[in-house]
């Protein structure tokens, strides 16, 4: 069908008798992710019992999968016939990519490009249909869809927690009725080794289990394990079961194979592909190791012997070979590394790196595979024919794409499903980081700053949800959903609608589909969030809520005692706290919202600089900056870290003012910084206090930073105070992140 034809058929559709009453606003549709057109009609179509349509038409597992979603959400079931079907199809040439339309007047008709499209069509006829008082009907409507972005992707870490093939298969089910068409499978890492390879039985005999996990944060000090073996594997069957599986809901399966570093399970059971060759075991702790692969002749033929049945295992483009987070501390002491570095008249051990990878790159050439690997490859030179997928922010896409190299962006600021996505303290422990539902919402792949031929190279985005503190299914669904519909919003929609017609539609339908599809989704963005404004005497509290309508209930205690104080806020008001004269206290709100019976707490310690002003002469960094009154809100950061909680800087001195409305005496400031080295956040060096002067500033107070949590006496009167504080410059060679300069991650500063 030429384009001609195809636009005279749409207008077709909107002419036809009982459709010309179609809104001419663009209305919001039931379908997530929204179609690029839906206009609705007057009335609705009620459906029968039984649903009839030509089953010749359809893929033999497209009926079967039809059948089982509308038996379990709707309680309906499809018939054949060969004479008028309630649901009939036409096939489409020259429109694009993954195009569809459904026209539903008298009877539901569907127009694809190709198979795929066709089961997004019925994806989105299933979550068309509402119920009323056990009547099932669909409001007349037309829509016109395809995907805006072809690489839509969700990404599981298996190696830290494993998850079995049944929970494979449920977490692509969720996937493909989100639209969803990339399965971004990370299959090893230090905790793990999770698929079989035949040449080598000991990667899943050794490699595959660890003795003990670490219990709670992995920052947490003394380090508790649980003493409990850990793992599974997938033998290369049930591989193939699971991409089956995938290839009929048109989900593409992209497995990781971590190298060079991450490598310390396969290490485990062959330790002779190290640089030192030391029997190590599978640890059970996360961060970043310096045991990686050796660049050694023997290495690459080990690591190409596995690549061979990997890539005849999946018949995707890509292979996934990681790149990311590897020390070069070993290589720089190793005789077989520093061979491959003078033998190749390589510079370093970045250059040895980029070898590394250009090595891969070409054996993976040779099996018509392409190379996808983490921005770190672009270190020392980037492999010609490697695409990148960017996390580290936005940057290293942006270099590749400029290259002329294919780009998935997924950047830690909104693709991380393992941060944590609301500010409430009931939230289960994660990594740390705040990635909302509205910040995921609002993700774009394409920065600005690239040309239209530079975003051609932009392929997509994908979001990421690594394991560590993700121990089975119930908390991967919640750390999942409903962000991932959130994400398919920001790959799938050329215009999406704004947040909160999304959330409407998100709570009123999505939620109750989630429930019958028994996803254990998070509703934690239902949930009140609270503001903290500094103002001229303490501090004010603002309750912010999704529905305009909401009143809350709520009740103040200090230091554990009720102040008798109750009364109802408004959603969207706020109400004031002020500084303490006396001694600190601890001030808890209970906020209980009257319509949901949602309750959330907060509780801040009240002292004298509760709310003071701050003036930042360095700022801090946008991701990490929620808000200016953070380090006067009497609220202390919690550990292990959330993002949200603090203020971070990427500066190596940093300088500041606190104002206070009028002279105060002061006896003593407390200080609480945060150390997470492994997230290339780290202590400050020193700290000074000076009086600010037109002339010539005045020291108060200096003081050395070792621990998290300093006390600097002052004891005087005073209005305003300047701050400086100066960092480390570069993150040591052999710690993850080095060369970069290092966070400072600074939250409350408390004056008694």
């Amino acid at each position: 069908m030429n384009l001609i034809l195809f636009r005279a058929l749409v207008l077709f559709f909107v002419m036809i008798p009982g459709s010309c009453y179609y809104a001419q606003i663009k209305d919001i549709s039931p379908v997530l992710p929204s179609p690029v057109v839906y206009k609705r009609a007057k009335g609705n179509l009620y459906l029968p019992k039984k649903i009839s349509l030509n089953k010749d038409a359809f893929p033999e597992h497209m009926i079967a999968q039809l059948d089982t979603l509308l038996e379990k959400i709707h309680a309906l079931e499809t018939v054949d016939t060969r004479g008028k079907a309630f649901i009939r199809l036409r096939k489409l040439k020259n429109v694009p990519k993954d195009f569809y339309s459904i026209a539903i007047n008298d009877y539901v008709f569907i127009s694809y490009s190709n198979e795929k499209s066709l089961f997004y069509a019925l994806e989105s006829f299933i979550q068309l249909i509402q119920t009323e008082e056990d009547i099932k009907y669909i409001s007349k409507a037309f829509i016109q869809d395809y995907p805006k972005f072809e690489w839509r992707g969700l990404h599981l870490d298996v190696s830290r927690h494993f998850f079995t093939v049944a929970e494979i298969k449920k977490y692509l089910d969720i996937m493909a009725f989100y639209k969803l068409n990339i399965f971004h499978w990370h299959l090893t890492d230090d905790q793990g080794w999770r698929i079989e390879i035949k040449a080598f039985p000991k990667l899943t005999s050794i490699g595959a289990w660890r003795d003990s996990t670490i219990i709670n944060h992995f920052t947490s000090e003394p380090r508790q394990y649980d003493n409990t073996v850990h793992g599974g594997y997938y033998t290369q069957e049930e591989v193939k079961e699971i991409i089956k599986y995938a290839q009929e809901r048109y989900i593409t399966i992209v497995p990781e194979i971590e190298m060079p570093g991450h490598s310390s399970a396969a290490l485990a059971a062959y330790p002779e592909y190290s640089c030192n060759q030391k029997k190590q075991s599978v640890p059970g702790v996360w961060g970043v190791f310096d045991n990686i692969y050796c660049t050694k002749e023997e290495t690459f033929v080990f690591l190409e012997t596995i690549l061979e049945e990997i890539t005849d295992l999946f018949p995707g483009d890509y292979i996934h070979i990681g790149g990311d987070e590897a020390p070069k501390t070993n290589w720089e002491y190793c005789i077989n590394c520093q061979k491959t570095i003078q033998d190749n008249a390589l510079l370093n051990e970045k250059e040895l790196q980029s070898y590394f990878i250009k090595r891969i790159d070409r054996f993976l050439l040779k099996k018509n595979k392409k190379l996808l690997g983490w921005d770190e490859i672009l270190e020392g030179g980037l492999s010609p024919n490697a695409a990148v997928m960017s996390w580290r922010g936005m940057q290293g896409g942006i270099i590749a794409a400029k290259k002329s190299h294919y780009v998935v962006m997924t950047p830690g600021s909104h693709c991380y499903f393992d941060h944590y996505q609301s500010k409430s303290k009931s939230e289960p422990l994660a990594i740390g980081g705040y990635t909302s539902l509205e910040k995921v919402y609002n993700f774009n792949p394409i920065p600005s700053g690239l040309s239209s031929t530079e975003a051609g190279f932009i392929l997509g985005g994908q979001a990421n949800l690594w394991t560590e503190y993700i121990p089975d299914m119930n908390q991967l669904e919640y750390m999942a959903y409903p962000r991932a519909i959130a994400l398919s919003q920001s790959l799938w929609c050329t215009d999406k609608p704004e947040f909160k017609s999304f959330s409407k539609m998100l709570y009123t339908y999505h939620f109750p589909l989630l429930d019958i599809l028994e996803v254990n989704y998070s509703n934690s963005s239902l949930k009140p969030s609270i503001d903290f404004i500094g103002f001229n005497k303490g501090i004010r509290i603002k309750v912010n809520s999704k529905d305009s309508s909401d009143v809350f209930q709520t009740n103040i205690s200090e230091d554990g005692i009720s102040k008798n104080k109750t009364f109802t806020l408004k959603a969207n008001h706020y109400f004031d706290v002020q500084a303490k004269k006396e001694n600190t206290v601890k001030t808890t709100i209970t906020f209980k919202n009257l319509k949901n019976s949602i309750t959330s707490n907060v509780t801040l310690k009240n002292h004298l600089g509760l709310g003071a002003k701050i003036t930042f002469e360095t700022a801090p960094n946008p991701q990490y900056n929620y808000t200016q009154s953070v380090l006067t809100d009497g609220q202390y950061g919690m550990r292990p870290w959330r993002g949200h909680e603090w203020i971070g800087f990427d500066s190596d001195n940093i300088v500041f003012e606190i104002e206070f409305e009028k002279k105060k005496k002061i006896k003593t400031v407390n200080f609480s910084f945060l150390k997470s080295n492994g997230s290339w956040i780290y202590l400050p060096n020193e700290l000074n206090i000076y009086k600010p002067s037109r002339k010539r500033e005045k020291l108060f107070a200096k003081s050395t930073i070792k621990t998290e949590q300093t006390e600097i006496k002052i004891n005087r009167r005073i209005r305003k105070l300047r701050f400086k504080i100066s960092t480390h410059k570069k993150i040591p060679i052999g710690f993850p992140g080095e060369g970069h300069t290092p966070w400072t991650f600074l939250d409350e500063i408390e004056f008694n």
